[in-house]
């Protein structure tokens, strides 16, 4: 019988990665604080789920560059807020959009969640180590 016991991994089993845990916490407070309107729990779940989508797709390497996906997902976040947030105080009339009722909270979620994500992404690009190109006379 062998014995494995010594035998050190370091890399995680997809069991223990966090990430669709996340997926599912932040799409979860996403709604409910949009459905019950608290402001805070939306803007949460949807960084947490913005980032936590990118983190799937990087592990997954479906994408090089993580940040620029969560970048990305925050300009969706403000745009769609923002159209919402319009049409919620009258200043864009959409008529499928009529029957619905508080569109501009939800809209306002949606354009805070956005700005949250990319000031995010770009603090934590900013704490990034800059690579410097390797310079041949540092052998």
């Amino acid at each position: 019988m062998a014995d494995h016991s010594s035998r050190a991994t370091t890399e995680r089993t997809d069991a223990a990665r966090p990430w669709p845990l996340l997926v599912a916490v932040g799409l979860a407070g996403s709604e409910v604080g949009i459905v019950v309107d608290l402001v805070p729990v939306a803007v949460a779940g949807l960084v947490v789920f913005a980032a936590s989508v990118a983190g799937v797709l990087a592990d997954a390497e479906y994408v090089d560059r993580p940040l620029t996906l969560v970048t990305t997902f925050g300009a969706v976040f403000v745009v769609v807020g923002g159209v919402l947030a319009a049409h919620g105080t009258g200043t864009l009339p959409i008529a499928p959009l009529e029957p619905l009722s508080g569109l501009t909270s939800r809209g306002i979620a949606l354009v805070l969640a956005g700005l949250v994500t990319v000031v995010g992404a770009g603090l934590v690009r900013a704490r990034e180590p800059t690579q410097r190109p390797s310079d041949p006379h540092d052998d």
